[in-house]
């Protein structure tokens, strides 16, 4: 009687957790340089949207998010400054948008996400915290911004962005950058793939440093003077497969204002990036190029290949190289 009252308590403890285990719990570890705690989170604010408007989902007693819908646009003010609280934003909308307020960090998850904005960003987060931005595993999440506006970018966030979760997000820019991230950008092994083929100018745009350890990144630009990833810090590459191609005069596929480091610390890297733009029109007359840095390139293992069309393009351009180890077949140009 008791090894049967046993089982049947582990049984119903098993089923319990199962129940649970949602939104609202998981583990994802994604490397030792971007830590990503396991937590669970008893409070989940969800934000559907629809081809008619938007519905949002508090918790009972979460007075300290607010939220006004207007038509398809949502937009999401978070006083909350001691716990960290997540999003789900899910549904579809072809005229509609989110705009994020907060002083703290968050986690925001996209579960099959589609959103087309005529009135700015499809996503607008104007908090300067740290937010975890996860795409849910196997979902198809798509944004796309109005055309002619003053914003940066589709995607845009003031602060620092981790990006993980085994998903798929496509992103246009009809206005500037398909992804502006203002602060830090680190993408976790456990991403899955990010597509930005149609922008007006960068396909992503970050200020500070981004630090890469896996996903597949389909990337290209096709105007002048676009990069396809661009940082004004350091860039480091240590896992995942980058199929890139500037196509604009003067374009770049991969930029960093510091070094940039390839290596293979998370996984496979495997970089693939075309050149088949000329010489820019501005006074400089600078040249297309498969990769670029402003000081030292740096890589110890993976594979790069850099092919160019026209002659005037560049394959990669540094200050100088530091090749320890992996395959590189570009053509370089070093110095001043």
């Amino acid at each position: 009687m008791k090894r049967n009252l046993y089982i049947l308590s582990l049984f119903l403890m098993s089923t319990a957790a199962f129940v649970s285990c949602s939104y609202d719990e998981w583990t994802d570890p994604i490397s030792t340089q971007v830590p990503e705690k396991s937590f669970i989170v008893k409070d989940t604010v969800k934000v559907k949207f629809t081809n008619g408007g938007a519905v949002v989902d508090l918790p009972l007693g979460r007075d300290d998010v607010s939220y006004v819908i207007s038509n398809g646009y949502v937009t999401l003010t978070n006083a909350n400054d001691t716990e960290e609280l997540v999003f789900v934003l899910s549904g579809s909308s072809n005229n509609g948008g989110l705009i994020y307020n907060g002083i703290y960090k968050c986690t925001m998850i996209l579960d099959n996400l589609s959103l087309v904005s005529s009135q700015g960003p499809a996503i607008d987060i104007e908090c300067g915290k740290r937010v975890a931005v996860r795409l849910m595993e196997g979902s198809v999440n798509s944004l796309e911004d109005a055309a002619g506006g003053t914003h940066k970018g589709c995607f845009y966030c003031r602060g620092h962005i981790q990006l993980t979760g085994n998903g798929e997000l496509t992103v246009k820019g009809n206005t500037a950058n398909g992804i502006h991230v203002k602060e830090y950008l680190h993408v976790g092994t456990s991403f899955g793939t990010l597509n930005i083929s149609q922008t007006v100018g960068h396909a992503v745009k970050v200020g500070e440093e981004v630090e890469i350890h896996g996903g597949t990144f389909n990337l290209s630009v096709d105007n002048e003077d676009t990069k396809a990833l661009n940082t004004d810090s350091t860039l480091t590459i240590s896992g995942g497969t980058f199929n890139v191609v500037a196509n604009g005069d003067g374009s770049r596929g991969l930029q960093a204002n510091y070094d940039i480091e390839i290596n293979e610390n998370d996984g496979p890297t495997n970089i693939i990036v075309e050149a088949n733009g000329g010489k820019c029109s501005d006074e400089n007359e600078h040249r297309c190029a498969g990769i670029k840095t402003d000081l030292v390139f740096k890589m110890s293992a993976g594979y790069v290949k850099v092919t160019k069309l026209k002659n005037s393009a560049r394959g990669i351009r540094c200050l100088s190289k530091e090749l320890t180890g992996g395959t590189c077949d570009a053509e370089f140009k070093e110095g001043l």
